[in-house]
Formats: structure tokens, sequence, C-alpha cells
């Protein structure tokens, strides 16, 4: 599979008034060598948090464009975007990741295993990711470690709604899925709207 970049910081106030404000970064990445494709938005719960998701060949071709001559560009344009410092993680996801942010709405969930049951907590993430990819109204569900961060892992899964999210996960058999999987994790649950970058 892809090698999928997240990045996520507090958007600017130009940012938020305008999701293109680094348009030059995304057009530089979309143009570079192995770049599958390029993904941005921002979050539903605060209107504020931004989001950048690159899809790379491999993480190899993620670092060749850190030494491009069109690099120190491409961040510049990014820094117009930020209110706040970066964080950017390297995930291998088990499913096509495209899939969930090409949905309408993308839900975006980090998970930390509570001390000592790490093998417990990756089990649950599983069975509940498999569950929610049989289950007819989620577009995808994948996870995948970081890089960066040994022991966090993301999960993405894509819906046509928020709302449609909930009403997923508040019936049949999923609430106790979700109630285990918060008992052996730390979790971070957030939404956004994510939009393909095309030149």
């Amino acid at each position: 599979m892809p090698t999928v970049e997240i990045v996520r910081f507090p958007g600017s106030d130009e940012f938020v008034a305008d999701n293109l404000v680094f348009k030059d970064c995304l057009s530089k990445l979309v143009k570079s060598e192995g770049c599958i494709s390029t993904y941005y938005g921002i979050q539903t719960e605060d209107n504020r948090s931004a989001y950048l998701f690159v899809i790379w060949e491999t993480y190899d071709h993620h670092m060749k464009f850190t030494k491009h001559e069109s690099y120190p560009a491409a961040i510049a344009s990014l820094k117009r975007a930020q209110a706040g410092p970066l964080d950017v993680q390297h995930v291998n996801f088990d499913e096509d990741a495209a899939l969930a942010m090409d949905a309408p709405v993308t839900e975006i969930v980090t998970l930390v295993p509570k001390l000592g049951v790490d093998e417990e907590a990756r089990d649950i993430m599983t069975k509940l990711k498999d569950k929610l990819n049989a289950h007819g109204s989620c577009h995808c569900a994948t996870m995948g470690e970081s890089r960066e961060n040994k022991g966090t892992f993301f999960m993405l899964l894509g819906w046509d709604s928020v709302q449609a999210h909930y009403d997923v996960v508040n019936n049949g058999v999923f609430p106790e899925m979700i109630k285990g999987l918060y008992a052996v994790n730390q979790v971070e649950l957030k939404h956004a709207k994510l939009i393909k970058y095309n030149e």
C-alpha cells in the first residue's frame, strides 16, 4: 500500500477564509515525483483545525520531495495556512485510504493503546474496522500505525455525513464494540470534509 502523509495544524485566519490559501504548496506536491494525490480540508468540529493528506507511492518519494528545489517554496506557501506548528506523520494503511478521503465526510481517529493492552487494543481496532467495512453505510474503514510515533494508530473512515456516522455506531453491535475500544485506547475522533486537489 502507498504511504499516506498526514499533516495537521491549527489553521490561520487566511486559511479559514480560503482553504486554498496554500494552493502553491498543493500545486508543487501534485507535480512531484511519486505523489499519487493530495487532499485538504478543515475540521468540522471546530471549523479551524486544518488537514493535509498526501498519498505517496513510497515514503522515499516523500523524502525525495523534501530535498527538491521546490520544497522551500512549498513550505513557505503552507505557512500562510498555519497558525501554529505542524504535526506530520506517515502511515501505511491496510486498505485504500483514498476511498475514505473521497467520501463526503472523513472520520479521522487517532488511537494510542493504554499501557499493557497493546495486543487487545489492536484486536478491537481490527474487529471494529472489519465490521464497519461489512456495513453498507461506511464507504471505507482503514487503519495503520504511525511511522514517526510507534504505538500511535490512525483510522480513516468515509461517511455520507457526520450524522450517518453516528447513526451507524449508535446501533446494533457497535456501541459495545466502541465502548471496548475506548476502554483500552486513548481516542481522539474528528471529522473533515476533504477536497481532492486538482490543477
